[in-house]
């Protein structure tokens, strides 16, 4: 039977802006804290709430949602399991949801393969960041989410690798090829694609920035690691870089490039938005395009933050490139979008992942 303690649908309209929630999570107390913390927001209605994997697809084949958040471990039919039929049945952007244990960080990744566009952290006291900012975090990735493009998802299919290590930098260090790599929403399942693609002897290493907390951070990391070729780590302030290495930046960092004897460095520093000056993307692709000229590469994958627009023009400028992940394969192609149309004649392409991973790999241009 029907959960009927939560808010019912109303008659959904062309200028409705109200985005309709479902909430499946097989405990009632965790359905009424995500519904109170949803519904803060007016521009949020919690269409239901479902305690079972199939009183969920039973809700969800009556009411007009535009998402839902998806518990990770339930009874019976598990969120996985949920997912898929979904993604078959319902269509519809899903928000995994979970207590992201170390076991539950790779259920939710496993997640991420098979057609959900994020994540969130169930709420707890217990976490760096206040109950009051966690909240309005979940109710701002539930409207993101709700904005992307769910027929752009698609199952990955992913094998495990062994690890390799970072290659020592060449003598000609000035021959190194520079990599920045910049999404956001729908970021997940476009570097799940791209990075198990690439190639274990790339000529340099690869940045990326994807806007993420800590916690997330490095258990992403972790899973990476299972399938990437090359070696994945934390981008670290004032150390050496060497090609056939993937570098993360963390939430609210950045980096800039400098050569000391010989050998390159990077400097990683904190780097908030600020309004009217340049972010995090826009000084990485600034201070590469200085340093590495026509060895420097931008790329975009999948989201919505406008970010890089002015470090991309000076990137070209300078001789590099720009791909741009092809939008009508983005879960959110709002990025992808805007940037080809700013740089429409300047030298941005528009490219499949595939295509991005081969580039990469080779070298080229």
């Amino acid at each position: 039977m029907a959960s009927t303690s939560c808010v019912n649908c109303t008659e959904n309209t062309a200028s409705d802006k109200i985005t309709r929630v479902m909430i499946i999570d097989d405990s009632p107390l965790m359905c009424r804290a995500l519904e109170n913390i949803l519904q803060e927001d007016p521009g949020i209605e919690v269409a239901g709430c479902a305690h079972s994997g199939q009183e969920a697809l039973e809700l969800l084949s009556e009411k007009e949602c535009d998402i839902c958040t998806l518990d990770v471990h339930m009874p019976g039919m598990n969120g996985i399991t949920v997912l898929k039929h979904i993604m078959v049945k319902h269509p519809m952007p899903t928000l995994m949801v979970s207590a992201f244990t170390s076991d539950g960080a790779r259920v939710t990744f496993d997640a991420l393969r098979y057609g959900a566009v994020d994540f969130f952290q169930k709420p707890s006291s217990a976490g760096d960041n206040d109950l009051a900012s966690q909240s309005e975090a979940l109710r701002q990735k539930v409207k993101a989410a709700a904005r992307v493009k769910v027929e752009a998802a698609r199952y990955l299919r992913l094998k495990l690798v062994s690890r390799k290590e970072g290659r020592a930098p060449e003598t000609d260090t000035g021959s190194m090829k520079l990599n920045i790599i910049s999404t956001s929403t729908g970021g997940y399942s476009s570097l799940l694609s791209l990075l198990p693609s690439l190639d274990a002897d790339l000529d340099g290493p690869v940045f990326i920035f994807h806007g993420i907390d800590d916690q997330a951070l490095e258990a992403f990391m972790d899973y990476l690691r299972s399938y990437v070729k090359l070696p994945v780590q934390r981008a670290r302030d004032r150390k050496e870089i060497v090609p056939g290495m993937i570098y993360f930046l963390g939430r609210g960092e950045t980096v800039s490039f400098e050569q000391q004897a010989g050998k390159w460095v990077a400097n990683v520093s904190r780097r908030p938005d600020l309004p009217g000056q340049e972010g995090p993307v826009d000084l990485a692709l600034l201070s590469a395009s200085e340093h590495f000229g026509k060895d420097a590469r931008a790329v975009f994958l999948s989201g919505d933050d406008p970010q890089g627009f002015t470090g991309a023009k000076e990137v070209l400028r300078n001789g590099g490139s720009v791909l741009v992940q092809r939008p009508s394969t983005c879960l959110s192609p709002d990025l992808p979008e805007r940037l080809l149309n700013e740089l429409d004649g300047v030298g941005a392409r528009e490219v499949a992942l595939t295509e991005i991973a081969e580039i990469i790999s080779s070298g080229e241009k």
